[in-house]
């Protein structure tokens, strides 16, 4: 895990070292371990280190034997060493025993196609000398992030979009087209991000780089299949063997790893089955809210923790930690995602970094496994009785505090017709609609920028690419049964710790944010109406209206959004201080 960055410049230019430094130190808290660059003619890479596999020799760059290709990557590839054994019966010397080497080797025998080889969670660039060109390319489920801005002088890519920024590569501007995803959705699906000119590499994405210009661009998505015909027995025994491999090779570190458990399906699957692996005690970590107005699953992670005899450790989060917190995922969530579930992962996230630098978590099983109520319900984004994505949408359920008609009516038309040959159940096509999306350009993103944030490698066993693939063919019926969610998970589960209770109404993971925003309304909307980004998207007028009453619960959740949007516009977009009598905990709300 780390962070990487490059640029492949146009026109004969030379990379000078300050483009690269710049990229670097952009992304200093990726790579807290080390740093490195490499630059030749027009391409130059740059590389920030969390250690994680091969402490002693897995610097980056690495280089071939013959110094021929150069590759920066971020993530890990899990198959690592039976592609090693591979290379090495080829009559290859390979130079480390870092996982990030075997792509090169990988890519000079099987060109582009060398993706369709890995396992694992990666951004990568790869520079090949004999011919000039700089290959990005990105895991198919979209676990590791890489940003790309096209200029004159050539390309610069980066894991975060805010280093292209920071690193002054691409203009610091507001891109208006993400508005109504981002409004209505509170994050932005797709190629485009809220900065202007800057793009992200799609999960399972290959670009080729040439001369400053992509050259070539191939996708290699993942293998999702209609449902096979299985009975629960044997989905029951595949699953167990197809979860035990998944979480198996997750656990390939060099350096301490814990679990982040919540007390749900998820995060004990992944737990239950690391204690099986493990034969050390597995550290684990639970947050939870002093608050009469959300669930607290502390308890519910506890009784599992003890029985599982774990090395457990609560975090209680509170109002305070809510506004301290606030500024702090603005800032890490350049590519903003306006999840209040960023709010206490990030304080979970510095809890755990006193102990270890590799987290397990459960992101991913509501997507493959088919836990949202939405699938249950119907009609969510049912294509085929001509309906759209969610209704109206957060910002439609307000339109007229919203310049942009568009913004105030958006229907979500890029969601439709996303696999319309694929031969897939109804249910199945909610599921891949939330895989392409929702799941990478929003949960993957939160948890990547929390954990990196304070140095912390995070894995998702369910998405493993297996994982993905077995649990999305299961027929219909072994996910949804009645009001019953992830069917097949929670049978697997309820054999192993009945007292967890899997049966009952799912609780959700959920912030008291209408109590917290309505605390410290009239002050947050006195920094709106004076908020020169906010007076570009919204009707300030209106605004001012409305924010004269009191908050309902959806009218909550819009104003966090729009909140998240004014703090991130201040750092990114106007690079001024934020708002010290609004965000200061020490000072009393009014």
């Amino acid at each position: 895990m780390c962070g990487i960055g490059g640029v492949v410049l146009s026109g004969g230019r030379a990379v000078k070292r300050d483009v690269l430094e710049r990229l670097g130190d952009a992304m200093a808290h990726r790579g807290p371990d080390g740093e490195g660059y490499f630059a030749k003619n027009n391409v130059g890479l740059v590389h920030r280190r969390l250690s994680i596999i091969d402490l002693a020799g897995g610097a980056q760059p690495i280089a071939t034997q013959k110094g021929d290709m150069q590759i920066v990557c971020n993530g890990e590839i899990y198959n690592y060493r039976p592609l090693q054994d591979d290379i090495e019966k080829q009559g290859i010397t390979l130079t480390t025993r870092s996982d990030s080497e075997v792509p090169m080797y990988l890519y000079r025998k099987h060109g582009l196609d060398f993706v369709t080889y890995l396992d694992g969670m990666y951004a990568l660039a790869l520079y090949d000398d004999t011919t000039g060109d700089v290959v990005l390319a990105r895991d198919p489920v979209g676990i590791k992030p890489l940003y790309y801005c096209q200029i004159d002088a050539g390309i610069a890519f980066a894991s975060e979009a805010g280093a292209l920024v920071r690193a002054g590569w691409c203009a610091s501007e507001v891109n208006p087209a993400a508005w109504p995803s981002f409004f209505n959705r509170q994050f932005v699906g797709g190629q485009q991000t809220l900065f202007k000119n800057i793009h992200r590499v799609m999960p399972g994405e290959v670009l080729l780089i040439r001369d400053g210009k992509i050259a070539e661009r191939k996708s290699y998505p993942l293998e999702l299949n209609p449902p096979h015909r299985m009975t629960e027995a044997d989905a029951l025994d595949q699953l167990d063997e197809v979860m035990s491999k998944a979480v198996t090779t997750h656990l390939q570190s060099e350096v301490p790893y814990g679990a982040f458990l919540s007390g749900g399906v998820d995060s004990s699957t992944v737990v239950s089955l690391m204690c099986d692996i493990d034969p050390n005690t597995v550290r684990t970590y639970t947050v939870g809210f002093n608050s009469t107005t959300v669930s607290d699953e502390r308890a519910l992670a506890y009784r599992l923790a003890a029985k599982l005899k774990t090395d457990h450790a609560t975090v209680s989060f509170s109002e305070e930690d809510f506004w301290t917190y606030l500024p702090i995922m603005c800032t890490v969530m350049d590519d903003l995602v306006a999840d209040y579930a960023a709010l206490p992962t990030l304080k979970l996230a510095a809890r755990a970094s006193e102990d270890v630098k590799v987290i397990l978590s459960g992101e991913g099983g509501d997507e493959i496994f088919a836990g949202y109520s939405r699938y249950r319900r119907g009609g969510w984004l049912d294509t085929l009785r001509g309906r759209t994505f969610g209704g109206r949408g957060d910002a439609a359920d307000y339109a007229g505090l919203f310049r942009d008609d568009y913004v105030a009516h958006w229907r979500g038309r890029d969601r439709q017709n996303l696999f319309p040959d694929a031969g897939f159940t109804q249910l199945q096509h909610y599921q891949a609609c939330d895989m392409a999306d929702w799941l990478p350009d929003d949960l993957l993103t939160k948890v990547d920028r929390s954990l990196m944030a304070y140095g912390i490698e995070g894995r998702v066993p369910l998405l493993d690419r297996h994982v993905v693939g077995f649990a999305f063919a299961l027929p219909d019926a072994l996910k949804v049964q009645g009001r019953q969610g992830k069917y097949l998970l929670k049978k697997w589960l309820d054999k192993r710790h009945p007292m967890l209770g899997v049966w009952e109404k799912k609780r959700g993971f959920t912030v008291p944010v209408q109590v917290w925003l309505e605390s410290r309304r009239r002050r947050i909307a006195a920094y709106l109406l004076e908020h020169p980004g906010i007076a570009q998207a919204l009707m300030v007028e209106d605004l001012k209206t409305w924010l004269a009453e009191p908050l309902d619960k959806k009218g909550a959740k819009l104003l966090f959004t729009i909140l998240c949007y004014a703090l991130w516009h201040d750092i990114y977009i106007l690079g001024r201080p934020l708002p010290e009598r609004l965000l200061n905990p020490a000072r009393n709300a009014g």
